[in-house]
C-alpha cells in the first residue's frame, strides 16, 4: 500500500492504527506519534523518524535501513525480525523493546537507552566486543583528556574514585575533564527549579524524578564545563512532601508526576511545566488537564484556577503542541487559554545570562522572566537575553 506522510498522519489522527505493509520509504516523519500502530512488514527504508513516539508499536519484519530514529521512543515496541542495519539509533529508548532476530548490522547505537533491558535474542549486529573500562587514577585524568580515545570509557562517572574535596567543587582555571552525563529532561527540571528558587519560589519536582543526578552551580551549558561544580540529587531542589492538598487521591497520585510546580510563599499555585524533550507532549497535558479539571470542579480545593501552564519544549517541536492544544479534549478544558510553550533553548539562554548578571532577579520578577521568555515575539527583540 502506497501513502504519504500526510495521509499517514491524517489517517491515524482520525484513529486508524493499522499500516501494515505500507511504504513509507524516504518519508519525513520527524516528531510523529504512531504510539501502537501496525507497521509490520511496512517499507520505513531511509525515512526521518527522529524524535518520533514508535511506543507498543508493531514493527515485525519492517525494512528501517537507513532511517534516522534519533531520540524515537521504541518503549515496549515488538522490532523482531526488523532490518535496521545503518539505523541511526542515537539517543533512542529502547525499554523493554522486542528486537528478537533484528539485524542491527552497522547501526549507530551511540548513547541509546536502556538497551540492556530490551530483549535482544539472537539479534544481529550486537556481537561487538564492549568497549573496554578501566580504573583511572585522578591525577591522570587531565591528561588522559587531551587525547581521550573513543575506545576508552571512564567507569560510573557519577562516583568517581577522588577524594571529597575535589568532588565538592572546581574553579574556572581546573575545570574537571568529564562531567557526568545529564539527560536534557534532567537538565532543564534542575534549571527551572534554580530559577523557581531564585524568584523566590517553593519548587516542587516530580517524585519519579527525586534521586536523578543534577550539576548544581554556576555552570556552562554547552561545552559541558563548570565552575563551582556540585553534584546533587533533585530532591535537594525540591520540596519534601507534595505542597498541593484537597485533590482527589487519584489527580492528587497523578499531579505529583507534574515535572514541576512553582508556588508562592503562601502556597498559592505560581505555575506548573511539563517539560517535554522526546516524550508524547498529550501524556504532560492530560496530567495538567486532570489537574485542572479536579481544581474547576472541586471548588474545596481553594486553589485559584487562573495559573500559567507552561510545556517546556525543543523549537521544532512547537508545530506539535498547537496540535495537541487544538484536541477537543483540551479545548474543553480550555488548555489552549492558560498554556503557553517555552523553548528549552530559551531556558537554558536565560539561566546562562542569570549567571552572567545580564538579568538581575529582582528587576525581572515583574513581569516574571518565564512569561518574558514564553513569548517568542518578545524573545527575539529582547537584546539582553
Amino acid at each position: 500500500m502506497n501513502i504519504d506522510e500526510n495521509e499517514l498522519k491524517q489517517l491515524y489522527a482520525e484513529g486508524r492504527r493499522d499500516f501494515h505493509g505500507c511504504d513509507l520509504s524516504d518519508a519525513d516523519l520527524t516528531d510523529i506519534d504512531l504510539s501502537f500502530a501496525n507497521l509490520s512488514g511496512a517499507n520505513l527504508s531511509n525515512a526521518n523518524l527522529n524524535y518520533s513516539n514508535l511506543s507498543y508499536t508493531n514493527l515485525i519484519s519492517a525494512q528501517l535501513r537507513g532511517a534516522s530514529l534519533i531520540e524515537a521512543n521504541l518503549k515496549w515496541s515488538d522490532i523482531i525480525y526488523a532490518d535496521l542495519r545503518d539505523t541511526n539509533l542515537e539517543g533512542a529508548d529502547l525499554d523493554w523493546a522486542n528486537l528478537r532476530g533484528a539485524n542491527l548490522t552497522n547501526a549507530d547505537l551511540k548513547k541509546v537507552k536502556n538497551i540492556e533491558r530490551a530483549d535482544k535474542t539472537n539479534a544481529i549486529g550486537l556481537e561487538k566486543p564492549e568497549k573496554t573500562i578501566c580504573e583511572i587514577e585522578p591525577k591522570n585524568i587531565n591528561q588522559l583528556n587531551l587525547f581521550f580515545p573513543e575506545d576508552i570509557v571512564i567507569s560510573d562517572y557519577r562516583k568517581p574514585k577522588i577524594e571529597p574535596k575535589y568532588q565538592k567543587s572546581f574553579n574556572k582555571k581546573n575545570p574537571p575533564a568529564l562531567l557526568p552525563e545529564i539527560s536534557i529532561h534532567t537538565r532543564t527540571q534542575g534549571i527551572l527549579a534554580e530559577i523557581g528558587h531564585k524568584l523566590g519560589h517553593k519548587v516542587w519536582i516530580a517524585a519519579n524524578d527525586h534521586s536523578k543526578d543534577y550539576i548544581f552551580g554556576e555552570h556552562k551549558l554547552r561545552d559541558n564545563t563548570c565552575e563551582n561544580f556540585r553534584l546533587v540529587k533533585l530532591k535537594e531542589l525540591t520540596m519534601q512532601e507534595f505542597p498541593v492538598g484537597g485533590l482527589d487521591k487519584k489527580v492528587e497520585k497523578i499531579s505529583k508526576l507534574i515535572d514541576q510546580i512553582w508556588l508562592d510563599t503562601q502556597f498559592k499555585i505560581v505555575a506548573l511545566f511539563e517539560i517535554e524533550c522526546t516524550t508524547a507532549i498529550h501524556s504532560g497535558l492530560l496530567r495538567m488537564g486532570d489537574f485542572v479539571a479536579n481544581v474547576k470542579l472541586n471548588p474545596l480545593t481553594f486553589i485559584d484556577p487562573n495559573f500559567p501552564i507552561y510545556i517546556v519544549i525543543p523549537k521544532k517541536r512547537k508545530m506539535h503542541l498547537q496540535t495537541q492544544l487544538s484536541r477537543p479534549i483540551f479545548q474543553y478544558l480550555e488548555l489552549h487559554k492558560s498554556c503557553e510553550g517555552i523553548n528549552i533553548e530559551d531556558i537554558e539562554r536565560c539561566w546562562e545570562n542569570i549567571i552572567k548578571h545580564k538579568i538581575k532577579i529582582q528587576q525581572e520578577r515583574k513581569p516574571n522572566i518565564i512569561e518574558l521568555i514564553a513569548l517568542s515575539n518578545l524573545i527575539e527583540s529582547k537584546k539582553s537575553f
